[in-house]
């Protein structure tokens, strides 16, 4: 595993490359907030040791203010702490600035739906340069990243770790999309996270289980490719790098075991 920085329009990223041959696995993409700057190697780590046939790139991306840019819309919901949607700035950020420069700092093809420009007449060319986007992320960043799964079409696959689902609105609102063809979803919870005296962060537990019957419903019928919902132990605070690791590992492979 390789790891380093780079910055893309003033944000930083810190990535580890755990390809065997040069770029040729899916990208993961993870908003980091200011604790998870310091040991966001770890779960790399712990990723790799899940997967270790499995090439990938971790590509973690700093969250300067957590909750402004993690939230999909404005909400109130805790007295002194504002939530006020800024996630549409970085999603943004992320599929037409960060993505692109990537993979041109990579010196690997930009795909995308809308972007590609090759002709019907190289197939092969296209299926050689095509790589997956995953987007995964532990808490708000759980609820950002399945609300961007939803909002960009771009990502093959979404991990929504501990994810804070409870957050007003959201459930009407995946409740209102369609789902993308062909991509995998991945959803986990601690068994204790819904016992929370705060009776909006309680609901977490009735709607993750909504929105894991919904998914699960999807894969049978063959809209989703995959779908995985894991119980874990304990809070919210709870071994949150493993919970992520294992949403991630997932993705890269759904028969990995825990």
């Amino acid at each position: 595993m390789v790891t380093y920085e780079l910055e893309i329009e003033g944000r930083e990223l810190y990535i580890a490359d755990c390809n065997n041959e040069l770029n040729s696995g899916p990208f993961v993409f993870w908003p980091l907030d200011p604790v998870e700057d310091e040991s966001w190697e770890n779960v790399a780590n712990l990723v790799h040791e899940m997967t270790p046939d499995k090439d990938f790139t971790l590509i973690g991306f700093k969250v300067n203010a957590w909750d402004y840019e993690m939230s999909p819309w404005p909400a109130e919901v805790f007295k002194g702490r504002k939530f006020e949607g800024g996630g549409e700035s970085v999603l943004e950020w992320l599929v037409n600035s960060c993505i692109p420069e990537l993979e041109k700092k990579l010196n690997v093809a930009y795909i995308l739906s809308e972007a590609w420009s090759m002709t019907e007449d190289n197939p092969k060319e296209q299926e050689e340069w095509y790589r997956d986007y995953y987007i995964a992320g532990y808490s708000l960043a759980g609820l950002f990243s399945l609300w961007t799964y939803f909002e960009s079409c771009v990502f093959s696959g979404v991990a929504s770790a501990s994810g804070s689902l409870w957050y007003p609105g959201f459930i009407e609102y995946a409740s209102k999309h369609e789902l993308i063809d062909d991509t995998k979803i991945y959803l986990s919870l601690g068994n204790k996270e819904e016992k929370s005296k705060n009776r909006l962060m309680a609901s977490v537990g009735d709607i993750t289980r909504q929105l894991s019957v919904l998914f699960n419903h999807a894969a049978k019928e063959g809209t989703l490719l995959d779908f995985k919902y894991e119980i874990e132990e304990g809070n919210h605070f709870n071994n949150p790098q493993l919970r992520l690791a294992k949403g991630i590992a997932w993705l890269l492979d759904s028969n990995v075991k825990f």
